[in-house]
């Protein structure tokens, strides 16, 4: 069983130490290099930190999570680029026309999607579930920052299927962003917890089901109830919408 473990926890920092050659290379090669968005690194660098403490055994005790930067809000459009007066016009007529308006043409909002979709779990024959939403001033070793609380989003994966299914998150690194009361936006926390939904890595038996999380960081302790909940799952640059309440 020891081994087994061994080995396991070699794959996952085998797959780490394989994304931070890549980016490595990428920086050292001739070409020009694919330039990432500030907070794309945050989450690249935050991801590559927590891993590799979750697996390093000889990590000193306390030293359990950390928190990431927030992702700063993208700016207004209006603010990127200066609009002229006669395209604002040109705009207007064509949207009151019918032919680009949102309004007029639902098709252009991203539609929504299962959880099992966003996390490509269907074709495994496992569900991904929401099961509930609770706010709390912790969760098992997970404390928020100063003067926060935590949202906690459970999460139920049930194998349907006759044959026993790997569930390997770890590999996908989904990144999830959270519309909390269709105001307030979060992204989820990294923790070193056996059942975080972001690195989880289970083997499901047929008919059997495994509780998961995603974990939350709100600084905004005047919340009390989460009335309404939308998230996006991204993966490898693939973003879905997901509707929970």
């Amino acid at each position: 069983m020891f081994r087994k473990k061994v080995k396991s926890h070699g794959r996952r920092l085998l797959v780490l130490v394989s994304v931070v050659m890549c980016l490595t290379l990428l920086v050292g090669c001739g070409e020009e290099p694919f330039e990432l968005e500030k907070n794309e690194q945050d989450i690249i660098v935050n991801y590559a930190a927590h891993i590799v403490a979750k697996y390093n055994t000889k990590q000193p005790e306390g030293y359990t999570y950390v928190y990431p930067k927030e992702e700063k809000e993208e700016e207004e459009e209006t603010q990127e680029t200066e609009t002229d007066p006669e395209d604002t016009k040109e705009d207007s007529k064509t949207q009151s026309e019918g032919t680009t308006s949102a309004e007029t043409n639902p098709s252009s909002e991203q539609e929504t999607v299962s959880l099992t979709q966003a996390l490509g779990l269907k074709a495994k024959s496992v569900t991904a579930v929401y099961t509930g939403t609770e706010l709390t001033d912790h969760y098992e070793t997970v404390v928020p920052s100063a003067g926060g609380q935590l949202m906690i989003v459970h999460v139920t994966l049930k194998n349907k299927g006759d044959k026993k299914v790997k569930v390997n998150l770890l590999k996908e690194m989904p990144i999830f962003r959270a519309t909390i009361n269709e105001k307030q936006q979060v992204t989820a926390d990294l923790t070193l917890l056996d059942n975080d939904l972001s690195t989880l890595e289970k083997t499901i038996k047929p008919g059997k089901a495994v509780d998961a999380v995603i974990v939350f960081s709100i600084g905004d302790t005047e919340l009390t109830a989460v009335n309404q909940l939308t998230m996006s799952v991204n993966i490898g640059g693939k973003k879905s919408i997901v509707e929970f309440l």
